[in-house]
């Protein structure tokens, strides 16, 4: 109890000094950097969230789904028809890599939990059992994690774009605004991409808890939601699963 308390209190500190850092960061920076810098941090997100979901749609359903289905089925003799629904489950979750196996049981618990999500489904074939599985356990996993790496590698190259024009701009920034209108417009735009930089963590905070099936030990669902300012951000971020 006392470890998540020193979690919940890092991840709380750790928002606000990226915030403050940024803030200072404007200062010092000035108004038409920060302004470029801003815009460009908020197109970047946006643009690469909405091209990861699309992204990650088109990777899984063209280069993922088939070959997981047709893999897993191949592996599997005969028919789980007459089986428990539980035993169904397990049988083709163990077929599954460890990783990923260990990300669905992080989500659903167990097997039962599979089984229950899964419902009524759970019968005919290993190939027709596999793909209600995959499609209704697997998928939004795998969903969530290609989307948060997508959209991870795009803002970042984006930034890259648009860092490489901030810089042409700072021998201009006295032409517009000087000294305290200046740092205080600087400050403000400061604020916003600090808060954009915490969103940006937060996805791969996420992400490292997806990938490790809820595992981590001081990343628990309980040292996030004990924090005051993180889990704002992490409950309102569009990559939960909910």
């Amino acid at each position: 109890m006392q470890g998540d308390s020193i979690v919940s209190l890092l991840l709380d500190l750790m928002v606000a000094l990226i915030t403050v850092g940024f803030i200072w960061y404007g200062v010092r920076r000035g108004f038409l950097v920060m302004l470029v810098n801003t815009c460009g941090r908020l197109l970047s997100c946006v643009v690469a969230y909405v091209a990861s979901r699309a992204l990650a749609t088109t990777i899984y359903n063209v280069y993922i789904h088939d070959r997981l289905v047709d893999s897993i089925a191949s592996s599997i003799s005969g028919s789980l028809a007459d089986s428990d629904a539980a035993v169904q489950v397990s049988v083709i979750l163990q077929e599954l890599p460890g990783f990923l196996r260990n990300m669905v049981y992080g989500l659903f618990g167990d097997a039962a939990g599979v089984s229950a999500a899964v419902g009524e489904t759970l019968d005919g074939s290993v190939t027709v059992i596999t793909a209600a599985i995959v499609d209704q356990a697997v998928y939004p996993i795998v969903y969530l994690v290609l989307q948060c790496l997508l959209f991870l590698l795009l803002f970042t190259c984006l930034k890259i774009i648009i860092g490489a024009l901030s810089e042409t701009l700072r021998n201009l920034r006295r032409c517009i605004l000087v000294g305290v209108p200046d740092m205080l417009a600087g400050a403000a735009l400061g604020a916003v991409e600090g808060l954009l930089t915490v969103f940006v963590v937060v996805v791969v905070i996420q992400l490292l808890v997806y990938c490790s099936g809820g595992r981590i030990p001081f990343l628990t669902d309980e040292a996030i939601q004990s924090t005051h300012i993180f889990r704002v951000f992490y409950n309102l971020s569009p990559f939960v699963d909910n």
